[in-house]
């Protein structure tokens, strides 16, 4: 009967099934165009090869970093978005809007001592007796 029953009523229930079966595709092609980012990355390679080839000056390859850097932000921004796994796990990838840029920041002071003695140890020697 579930056959027949099909057959019946394919007029009716075909363009509502072919249309969601058309856009489930779409859907998949367009989220798998948005968070591959090996076409990003293969750029990245070429730019790093340009510049060892003195084909482009460091100015040049600075400005096209920052550009597919941000092109790689934005397919981990969709991956997260599809509730994909993101390699590298949580990275912050850029200064919080109130922060100083890193080159305007003070440097940190070395801090002293380590696991064991935060505060850091002193050791007297006294080579007089």
């Amino acid at each position: 009967m579930g056959i027949l029953k099909h057959l019946l009523f394919w007029p009716v229930t075909g363009p509502e099934f072919l249309t969601k079966f058309a856009m489930g595709r779409v859907h998949d092609v367009v989220r798998d165009n948005l968070t591959d980012d090996s076409p990003i990355k293969e750029e990245l390679l070429e730019l790093q090869l340009k510049l060892e080839a003195y084909e482009i000056d460091d100015e040049e390859y600075m400005r096209r970093e920052a550009e597919l850097m941000e092109r790689l932000r934005e397919v981990r921004r969709w991956r997260e978005e599809f509730g994909m796994g993101v390699s590298g796990g949580p990275v912050r990838v850029a200064a919080e809007p109130d922060e100083p840029p890193a080159a305007e920041r003070e440097p940190e002071p070395p801090q002293r001592g380590g696991p064991a003695s935060p505060s850091g140890a002193e050791i007297e020697l006294n080579w007089d007796e």
